[in-house]
């Protein structure tokens, strides 16, 4: 007897010995899939419990609940294989396409020929969207700067490009429903001429998507303020309220590739291309990659190689033909993670003329505001990823300018930063269309295929086009000539998800309410399997699910699943399973040993990895998350009031004070030093005024440079000073220009943020 409900695993309940027949019960009459006589029960109660514990999920036996009646649609084909098994399968099979390159598009191209029925194989360089796959505004946008170009130059190519842009949105919500949700966006208008322009354009929008996306409405003034109460209301005439889509960039992107997994296809990360492996005629016939972790070489061969490599494209195809052209061209973008008060924490912000000239959105994402513009420099150097000081001093002028002026504004509630390359193909004469597509597709002189650019919302679109353009050229024999990733087919955990799937874990296993929701809209209705092995609190209340951080819903057991995720590295987990480090650093780094005690369990990692792992971790926060951005030091140019017996008095109270060596103080300790040194009694508001105008780089503490002008502003009693020098540098920086990027061209933006 088989039970199914829209919202929960399937489940085969085994009345009787007797059992003869499973069945369908959705059917009118018995649909006869198995027999099984006596010999076999052990066979059926055996497929019973897996069925019981989802691990074959929906539609095991060939049925799909959508298409019941209808062309039976692809069904996964194994259990999520391990690394081990997949550098394994490299050495011995022959595929029919390999993609180099693990962010949105290559991933996107695994399950595309992988639901096809093709031979696929996928390698990445670090870990699954560890590039700019990660690092997006994380909305699925409609494309509506794209509009804006079609409807003032009638640009055909563009309305195109928007209508493709809401399809590709809502397929992307069918795909993974637990992953995406609309987010409603506030659209301010700031003349009485703007309200209808945007009207005009918001209608079409609504009438190119699809029929059940939400509608836009107007807001008064008063009515705008009350949503965002931080908008200057001299400058306000009125809003509208539109709606974009929103997922988890990097869970999207692993889930992707996972799926491709289950479907047949055998991914690896951490695993870079040293060299293209050719044969007789000199085409490309597979690649040569080393597994980052050992050092093993694997020779991989394919009939199609695919090069996804996104802004590092051009290095591989150098590989191809020394003498290839450049084809891609790359522009940066930083975005800077704020406290959630900084947003309503259900509404985001979308401003693409402000006063000051700037564009600048706010978005709300996991319980914190997500600041960036639109306006990007180009031509930065290649390998410099790193986000820059003038990065968050840019955006936080936009955010000054932007905001309420009563509003205080600080470098220390940046509680991250990270930037990302946004790959974009070369104007020329021979890619004159390029101007109109912010993607290419080429076929190399020596038969590999090239793809560049795209967006999050265009990556599935965009690896359907390549794996038809891999058949074509690579003359393939799919199981499926057409696409099944638009209709037929939902990401690993997406099958039986429901948005109010969390209060079963609630009442089920006993867990906190935002621990559950997390858990749902991370996992989907995979979390069941992260409920079953997550430890016990030891409290009356929750009952399980150990939290690795008061402030965050993540617990150890996500630390086990991560690793059967196929996180590697410290790294790997704290920025990509757990999105911690794009959150909070100074958290993140808080739990870096933590997390490598249970990954060091799993992984069989010594003492001397573990340290290695959280040296070289602690890196990646200080260099790629904003922990310590470049051109920080250069920041220290107030001058500190003191004599050098002063200093070392004051320098030496610091270091009583942090005992645990973190280079850091609280403002309590720092009130109480104050009290040892004949202040009697801490005058609150002066030190709140000597605070903003040092702009702190951390929230309730200070390091050593900060505390010596705390200590000098206030004890001494030189605080007028702070105030001219922190005018005196904010000039200087303005009159270098370096708080105005080069504008990129809106067509060339992708349509997004």
């Amino acid at each position: 007897h088989i039970s199914k409900s829209k919202q929960t695993p399937v489940q085969i309940f085994v009345l009787s010995l007797d059992v003869r027949y499973i069945v369908d019960p959705r059917k009118n009459s018995p649909n006869l899939v198995c027999k099984a006589g006596g010999n076999t029960m052990a066979k059926i109660i055996q497929m019973a419990v897996m069925l019981g514990s989802s691990k074959l999920g929906h539609g095991a036996f060939g049925f799909d609940e959508r298409q019941a009646d209808s062309t039976p649609v692809p069904q996964m084909k194994r259990e999520l294989p391990t690394r081990k098994m997949c550098l394994e399968a490299f050495k011995r099979t022959h595929y029919d396409i390999l993609i180099i390159g693990g962010g949105a598009v290559g991933s996107g191209c695994a399950l595309d020929a992988a639901t096809r029925g093709l031979k696929t194989a996928l390698v990445e360089a670090n870990d699954f969207g560890s590039g700019t796959s990660s690092k997006s505004s994380k909305l699925l946008h409609g494309g509506l700067r794209d509009l804006e170009q079609a409807i003032s130059r009638l640009d055909v190519a563009a309305f195109r490009r928007v209508r493709c842009s809401l399809q590709e949105r809502s397929h992307i919500g069918k795909l993974a429903p637990h992953l995406s949700q609309p987010v409603p966006i506030l659209l301010p208008v700031h003349h009485w001429w703007q309200a209808p322009l945007y009207y005009m354009k918001l209608k079409i929008y609504h009438l190119m998507a699809p029929k059940a996306t939400r509608s836009f409405q107007y807001l008064s003034a008063d009515d705008a303020l009350e949503v965002f109460p931080m908008l200057r209301r001299q400058e306000l005439f009125g809003a509208f309220v539109f709606y974009e889509g929103q997922h988890d960039d990097a869970r999207m992107c692993l889930s992707v590739a996972l799926t491709a997994a289950r479907y047949g296809a055998d991914i690896c990360n951490h695993m870079k291309v040293s060299r293209l492996i050719k044969n007789k005629d000199g085409n490309v016939a597979g690649a040569e990659a080393v597994d980052q972790l050992t050092g093993k070489k694997y020779s991989i061969r394919a009939k199609v190689v695919v090069n996804a490599t996104g802004h590092m494209s051009d290095s591989l195809r150098q590989m191809e033909d020394s003498e290839a052209k450049p084809l891609c061209t790359r522009s940066w973008s930083s975005i800077i993670v704020m406290p959630r008060f900084y947003c309503p924490e259900e509404v985001g912000v979308f401003d693409p003329h402000t006063p000051s000239g700037r564009s600048i959105f706010f978005l709300p994402w996991q319980g914190h505001t997500l600041v960036g513009s639109s306006d990007e420099p180009l031509n930065l150097p290649e390998q410099d990823t790193q986000p820059t000081e003038t990065d968050v001093q840019s955006l936080l002028d936009c955010v000054k300018h932007f905001v309420t002026p009563n509003f205080d504004v600080r470098r220390c509630d940046v509680l991250a930063v990270w930037g990302g390359y946004k790959p974009l193909p070369v104007q020329s004469d021979t890619l004159h269309h390029t101007r109109f597509k912010n993607h290419v597709i080429q076929l190399g002189p020596r038969n590999m295929l090239s793809i560049v650019g795209g967006t999050w919302s265009s990556f599935r679109v965009l690896a359907e086009k390549t794996v038809n353009a891999a058949i074509r050229y690579g003359d393939l024999s799919p199981l499926r000539k057409e696409s099944v990733t638009a209709e037929s087919c939902k990401l690993d955990g997406a099958s039986g998800w429901s948005p109010k799937m969390f209060i079963r874990l609630v009442q089920d296993f006993g867990m906190e309410r935002d621990v559950a929701e997390h858990l749902s809209n991370t996992y989907g209705s995979n979390a069941f399997k992260v409920a079953v092995s997550a430890d016990s609190s030891g409290k009356a209340w929750p009952i399980v699910g150990k939290r690795l951080h008061s402030e965050f819903p993540y617990i150890e057991a996500e630390v086990k699943q991560g690793v059967r995720d196929f996180a590697c590295t410290l790294e790997d987990m704290v920025a990509r399973r757990l999105r911690v480090a794009f959150l909070n650093v100074q958290v993140a780094e808080e739990i870096l040993p933590q997390v490598a005690n249970i990954m060091a369990k799993e992984l069989n990692w010594s003492r001397d990895q573990i340290k290695k792992q959280i040296r070289q971790t602690r890196t990646f926060l200080n260099s790629q998350m904003g922990q310590l951005t470049k051109e920080s030091a250069s920041q220290m140019s107030i001058p500190i009031k003191m004599s050098v017996r002063q200093v070392r008095k004051f320098a030496g109270q610091f270091r009583q004070m942090d005992d645990n060596n973190t280079g850091y103080v609280s403002i309590a300790d720092c009130c109480k030093a104050m009290k040892t040194m004949g202040v009697k009694e801490v005058p609150v508001d002066l030190m709140h005024d000597v605070l903003r105008d040092i702009d702190v780089h951390a929230q309730g503490k200070v390091n050593l440079y900060e505390f010596l002008l705390l200590m000098s502003a206030i004890v001494q009693g030189n605080t007028e000073y702070l105030r001219y020098a922190r005018l005196y540098l904010d000039h200087k920086r303005q009159m270098q220009g370096s708080n105005f990027p080069t504008v990129m061209q809106m067509e060339r933006a992708g349509g997004g943020l």
